[in-house]
């Protein structure tokens, strides 16, 4: 249906520009933190303009999930007044944790005919990463603006820690539409040949985290839709396990980081000076941190000051950290039990409503919220700016509404 947009309201306007910006934003998620920035400038600007605000409200208040954030996101005002640290904390959350209140926002105002194409634009930027990233790893493309001494991975616009979870999440997308979509057989080709390259890709990408992540993920969705066809799923997970093992063995980039991870973990107590030693570390010391202040741990931005103080007594031969790398331990030690619960009320809040939501889209709901559940044990996944916008922008469009194929 066409839109005549000078003949609808201001409000209504400002409304329909916003839904294109996330769209846009949906585009640009994944490849530049400038221009993601720009946009959500405009999109916030534009929300405040258009006012009506008891309505968007309303819209919010009926999303458990997005009340469940603002919770945690205001949790970390309280964390100021007891903080170690409170100008860190106030910075992180200025810096970082604000991007956690566009999720709410988005969900205020996305319309249900704009989240298929928003998740298009998506999956179309994950695409051009993808051959890019190809391109850098058989050496055909020199990237400009990536820094190769830094970044040894080919991956052309983040890091390859916020690539793979992406990337896993995209290859879900690919093969709920090639099962379920409604799309053109030739469109149906084309997702099929990136859904089987990208899979390929996250192996070569780096990132051990989303690699872990996809593998699960991909179990998991395969088991959770076939779930009332037992031989099929059967089938469908016996390739997908056959699959993997057959990359571990024949990817030698992958094997060998999963093997060094492997003897990384078995040598931790002879040699704690490695990747995999180091984390084991953090979150060894964390615990202790947590011990001391188990109901509402140190404050908001407290983490480094008082890692650094547990390091020194404990372990003072292995450097200190920022952060944990294990989201639930930096929680655990900011804001204690209270912080926890907190935040896993986000993720069963968005349980509940995918559970509610009668779409075909209900697995791939399952599926962001298993990916992050996953991967937050191995790094702080909604600290950082692109894998925090990632997850809030993608649960807005999954858990607003039904995804409508128009």
């Amino acid at each position: 249906m066409t839109i005549n947009r000078l003949k609808l309201p201001q409000r209504e306007r400002l409304d329909l520009w916003i839904n294109y910006l996330i769209v846009a934003l949906g585009f640009t998620l994944p490849i530049s933190i400038a221009v993601n920035n720009v946009l959500l400038v405009l999109i916030l600007i534009l929300w405040l303009a258009a006012g009506d605000f008891r309505e968007r409200w309303q819209r919010i208040k009926r999303n458990g999930a997005a009340i469940a954030i603002m919770i945690f996101f205001a949790f970390h005002f309280v964390g100021l007044i007891y903080s170690s640290d409170p100008a860190t904390g106030l910075k992180e959350i200025i810096t970082r944790e604000q991007l956690l209140l566009f999720m709410p926002l988005f969900i205020s105002v996305i319309r249900p005919e704009f989240i298929k194409k928003a998740l298009s634009a998506f999956l179309l930027a994950m695409m051009i990463s993808e051959v890019l990233s190809y391109g850098m790893y058989f050496d055909l493309i020199h990237i400009p603006w990536h820094d190769y001494a830094k970044e040894p991975f080919p991956t052309p616009f983040v890091s390859h820690l916020s690539y793979s979870p992406m990337v896993a999440f995209a290859v879900i997308l690919l093969i709920h539409r090639i099962i379920y979509g409604d799309e053109k057989r030739w469109e149906k080709i084309v997702y099929l040949f990136f859904m089987i390259t990208m899979s390929l890709n996250i192996f070569i990408s780096g990132g051990r985290a989303g690699q872990v992540g996809f593998v699960v993920i991909l179990l998991f969705y395969v088991a959770y839709q076939f779930r009332k066809e037992f031989k099929k799923m059967a089938a469908l997970l016996g390739i997908s396990v056959a699959a993997i093992v057959m990359v571990f063995f024949i990817n030698r980039p992958f094997h060998d980081r999963m093997m060094l991870a492997y003897h990384n973990v078995v040598d931790f107590k002879v040699n704690p000076h490695t990747s995999v030693g180091h984390r084991i570390n953090f979150a060894i010391n964390s615990w202790e941190l947590f011990k001391e202040r188990p109901l509402l741990g140190f404050g908001t931005g407290a983490f480094e000051k008082e890692y650094e103080r547990i390091n020194r007594k404990l372990t003072p031969k292995v450097r200190a950290t920022s952060q944990p790398h294990n989201f639930y331990m930096l929680t655990l030690v900011q804001f204690g039990l209270v912080g926890l619960a907190l935040l896993l009320y986000i993720f069963y809040s968005l349980f509940k409503i995918a559970r509610k939501t009668e779409d075909s889209y209900r697995g791939v709901r399952y599926s962001l919220l298993v990916l992050y559940l996953t991967i937050m044990l191995s790094d702080s996944y909604l600290l950082g700016h692109y894998t925090t916008l990632f997850f809030v922008y993608i649960a807005a469009l999954l858990f607003s509404s039904r995804v409508e194929d128009v």
